[in-house]
């Protein structure tokens, strides 16, 4: 580190070796440059508003600057780190830093939000403290008039400091290994891409074998000391110059930056470290192995981040999951077998609609998963969810087949075939005098934005003769704030159809609340994350009370995605979340079942006792 860059810092910020440690902890946190967090904003309002302070954020410190992934009274999103107040926070000692009048104070008395208007004078902050114990930057309010807060303000503003950790952590890291997540990686490995100077890139996607097994067997506490001890011996392995991530489960990331010579020989370690044994408690000694799967390019690459370990992660997938030893793949193995599948799906597209599993190429097709209100024990709407029946791969999922799609131009003619099925089942259903829902249907961003969707739509909606009402469009946080100018318009056109909007992985993303309250949505989904094992972590929990906290504050209908166990839906129900979708109700139905299940319904007729929870289980697992 140059400590030189740094003016006017506090003695413990200029110990070298300290700070460095400090930075590569920061470094897990990706340094996005247009994007909010709504769940950081949220806890900063709440921070201003409990102590009547008039501005105030959350400031993480680099080496020469400091990112504000959420502020409210300020535009800056990036300010100097020399003579801040913030450096000043995180060199001092202790869990809370106050400066009752910057005016008087020579530390700061120059400072610009102290000498400008509206000249703040009062500043008081908490540490970040992150998992390591490194400190990360603070949380912060300033107040115009000179003061000092009281120690319940004081305990009150801590209290959201280890909320902002939290949140930060679940964005930003992995929750069992305090790895940086797949965003984080990909946006470091972007960096890199753009910024070495090296000659050649590897990047890596590492399958756990045995891993679930061993899940089962010893349970999730042995489960997840093993994703640690995996996660420690990649980020050993792969050294401070280059880069891991734990993309979620038992996949894991890496790139290395360097010679294609020196590479090899680091994957032949690599392999050694993976498939070594280790001890669990409980469990004893035990070994995993994995499907490792590379992509090797020299640099420059002009490609994307997201493309090169989605290539390593093609290859990955190609690699028997019974091999007994871990195995690396390298991608140009699998372009053939790509080439092949790329033809297959243009054959499923082009087959008739309903012509069968028996069709050279199968179909395309969608199943409805039921969303119920189990609080008025009714069924409140389904979400399509297309699967493409194989003649002899059988049903595919479409993780295997959608990303293929997308960077094929295909994605659109797929949308339009589960649109089109979803009008053509609706239409029947009504004919035969069924109880209909609505159908939700989450499209790509490249289908949302095609020039002919809303003349097809339209063109749908009439040979159908289906109210636009019944149909719900999802749009993903991303979408919402990467292409806001473009897709706002789309909605609006796509809302005087009558047609629902939905914003869907909410949680996930980094909208701030200002394009939310700019976006007419009628319903918020919340992500699978903030869902599932709810009732066992506080702080799953905690997010999913800011989420909720959030739609209530614009009045927005929450649906909570992926419920599957008990123990989460009687937590939800203490806490009035009553609209949901998972597993735990009820997996993807055919539109054969689907139809029996309406049929039950209407043979309950409309002036039936509410079904209770088992009989709602029942009556949709049936």
């Amino acid at each position: 580190m140059d400590v030189s860059t740094l003016e006017e810092l506090p003695p413990s910020c200029l110990d070298g070796e300290t700070e460095q440690r400090r930075l590569a902890e920061v470094s897990r946190y990706a340094m996005t440059q247009d994007r909010s967090d709504p769940n950081l904003d949220y806890i900063t309002e709440l921070a201003i508003r409990s102590v009547g302070a008039d501005i105030g954020g959350i400031s993480i410190v680099y080496q020469s600057q400091i990112w504000l992934p959420s502020r409210v009274g300020m535009e800056e999103r990036h300010v100097p780190r020399s003579g801040s107040f913030c450096t000043w926070a995180v060199g001092a000692e202790g869990d809370w830093f106050e400066v009752a009048d910057a005016s008087s104070d020579p530390r700061f008395r120059t400072n610009p939000l102290v000498t400008h208007a509206p000249h703040y004078r009062h500043y008081a902050a908490v540490p970040l403290s992150g998992a390591r114990g490194y400190l990360l930057g603070t949380l912060w309010v300033m107040r115009r008039e000179a003061g000092s807060f009281s120690p319940d303000q004081a305990m009150l503003l801590k209290g959201m400091a280890r909320l902002v950790v939290d949140t930060l952590e679940l964005r930003y890291c992995n929750d069992i290994t305090g790895m940086s997540n797949r965003n984080v990686f990909l946006h470091h490995l972007q960096l890199g891409l753009e910024q070495t100077r090296l000659p050649h890139v590897m990047a890596g996607y590492i399958d756990l074998i045995g891993f679930r097994q061993l899940n089962e067997v010893f349970g999730r506490n042995a489960g997840n000391q093993a994703l640690r001890i995996v996660g420690e011996r990649l980020t050993e392995w792969a050294g401070a110059s280059n880069l891991v991530g734990h993309l979620g489960g038992d996949k894991f990331a890496f790139a290395l930056f360097g010679d294609r010579a020196a590479q090899a020989v680091s994957l032949e370690r690599l392999k050694n470290e993976l498939s070594a044994p280790f001890t669990l408690e409980p469990g004893g000694t035990q070994a995993l192995h994995a499907r490792i799967g590379v992509e090797h390019h020299d640099t420059p690459y002009l490609g994307s981040a997201a493309s090169l370990l989605d290539a390593a992660e093609t290859a990955a997938s190609s690699i028997s999951s019974a091999m007994l030893r871990t195995t690396v793949k390298e991608y140009g193995f699998e372009l053939l077998a790509r080439s092949h599948m790329v033809f297959e799906l243009q054959g499923a597209l082009d087959t008739a609609p309903a012509a069968g599993a028996t069709a050279q190429h199968g179909e395309l097709v969608a199943h409805y998963q039921p969303q119920v209100d189990y609080a008025q024990g009714r069924l409140i709407g389904m979400e399509a969810l297309v699967r493409w029946r194989h003649p002899s791969r059988g049903l595919v999922a479409p993780g295997s087949f959608i990303p293929l799609a997308e960077s094929t131009d295909k994605i659109y003619d797929i949308d339009l075939r589960v649109l089109t099925q979803v009008c053509r089942d609706m239409r029947s259903w009504l004919d035969a005098g069924l109880p209909v829902v609505p159908v939700s249907l989450n499209f790509s961003r490249r289908s949302l934005l095609h020039a002919d969707l809303l003349g097809d739509l339209k063109r749908l909606l009439h040979t159908y003769r289906i109210r636009g009402e019944l149909l719900e469009f999802e749009v993903t946080e991303s979408q919402l704030l990467e292409t806001l100018e473009l897709v706002s318009p789309r909605v609006a056109q796509l809302r005087a159809l009558g047609v629902r909007i939905a914003v869907d992985d909410f949680g996930t993303g980094y909208s701030n609340l200002d394009a939310i309250n700019s976006f007419p949505f009628d319903r918020l989904k919340v992500d699978r994350q903030f869902v599932h094992g709810v009732a066992g972590s506080e702080r799953v929990a905690g997010l999913f009370r800011l989420i909720q906290g959030i739609a209530e504050l614009f009045s927005a209908e929450l649906l909570c995605e992926g419920l599957e166990h008990e123990a989460d839906l009687a937590w939800l129900a203490e806490r009035g979340a009553t609209r949901v979708q998972g597993w735990y109700f009820s997996a993807a139905r055919t539109s054969e079942e689907i139809v029996a299940i309406l049929a039950a319904l209407r043979a309950r007729g409309s002036g039936a006792a509410p079904l209770t929870i088992p009989e709602l289980r029942a009556l949709l697992q049936s």
